[in-house]
């Protein structure tokens, strides 16, 4: 799905829920992918498990950045994503 048809999905969401429950959803949502990511760890639950828990966080990571601003969520990524990389190339001795 394109981003454009994400965000239109997920107003329509916010809309019939309303905020604070997407918020509330989100806390949810982060706490099932923590136990997933240790149940996983423990060989206790599947790949598929957690994948499935993280496309759920992720949704909501979305859906609240709509409700705040989702192009200043973009530009935060943008930031930290360049950030990322710097710190990467440092690592690496690539210090051009």
């Amino acid at each position: 799905m394109e981003k454009q048809d994400r965000i239109n999905l997920y107003k329509e969401a916010i809309n019939r829920w309303g905020e604070e429950a997407q918020v509330n959803m989100l806390n949810e949502e982060c706490g099932e992918l923590l136990t997933a990511v240790a149940q996983f760890k423990r060989g206790r639950t599947s790949h598929h498990d957690v994948m499935t828990e993280l496309a759920d966080v992720f949704i909501m990571v979305e859906q609240v950045a709509t409700m705040m601003n989702y192009e200043d969520f973009e530009k935060e990524l943008d930031r930290k994503l360049t950030r990322l990389r710097d710190e990467k190339l440092k690592l690496n001795g690539n210090n051009s």
